[in-house]
């Protein structure tokens, strides 16, 4: 069953449609009609898709099932997967004023010591330079990444990215990846009462922060 799983049975379920013949669907998909014909067959033997013969052609009908859904919903966290490593891929190639802000941030410098909500929910918070601003959100926009504002976050889009644009800023890096310095999270951290990032970051940087959010520690 798992040799069914490749990027020409994906790029089958994706583009076929109800009547279409597999010409067409070698069309859509761009592999090779041996290809395709091969692994519709293949398809056809696991109930994904359904081979009929209307007149002189072989057209297939979907059968959206349990089998289909399920494909249908691999596909959907690959492409998920695939547009959040490019997200991380483009800032880390250092070729836009861009940095991690907020829980964002966060989760940067704690190196996963602490994960927030949003960023566990595959929501980032991001300030670019205003001059840059344009060229990064085309950037987002080809690898069909979801952006907005900070109330505009969809219920289903993901990633998605807080875009915030600003005139001037100060960026760090932090494990290849460029971030709001150590301090200003920090300032951020207490302004909201963020105990607990505070107190990881206290306890992997020996900031002097003296916060305390666990008996544990608290305790010792």
């Amino acid at each position: 069953m798992i040799d069914v799983i490749n990027p020409i049975t994906m790029s089958i379920i994706r583009n076929a449609k109800d009547g279409d013949t597999i010409r067409e669907i070698s069309v859509k998909t761009g592999f090779a009609y041996s290809a395709v014909y091969g692994w519709i067959k293949k398809l056809d033997d696991f109930g994904v898709l359904n081979l009929e013969d209307k007149g002189n052609k072989t057209v297939i009908s979907v059968n959206k099932e349990l089998i289909y859904n399920k494909f249908m919903e691999l596909l959907s966290a690959l492409e998920t997967a695939e547009r959040d490593r490019n997200f991380w891929k483009l800032m880390r190639s250092g070729k836009y004023n861009a940095r991690c802000v907020k829980g964002t941030a966060a989760v940067v410098w704690t190196q996963g010591g602490y994960i927030t909500g949003d960023f566990f929910d595959k929501i980032y918070h991001i300030e670019v330079l205003e001059k840059d601003s344009d060229n990064f959100k085309e950037q987002l926009k080809k690898h069909m990444i979801e952006f907005g504002r900070e109330g505009e976050i969809p219920g289903s889009a993901r990633p998605f990215i807080c875009v915030n644009v600003t005139k001037k800023m100060i960026i760090e890096k932090k494990n290849s990846l460029p971030v709001m310095p150590l301090r200003e999270l920090i300032s951020w951290c207490r302004k909201l009462h963020l105990e607990p990032v505070l107190e990881q970051l206290d306890l992997m940087y020996n900031m002097g922060l003296k916060e305390r959010y666990s008996e544990v520690y608290t305790n010792v």
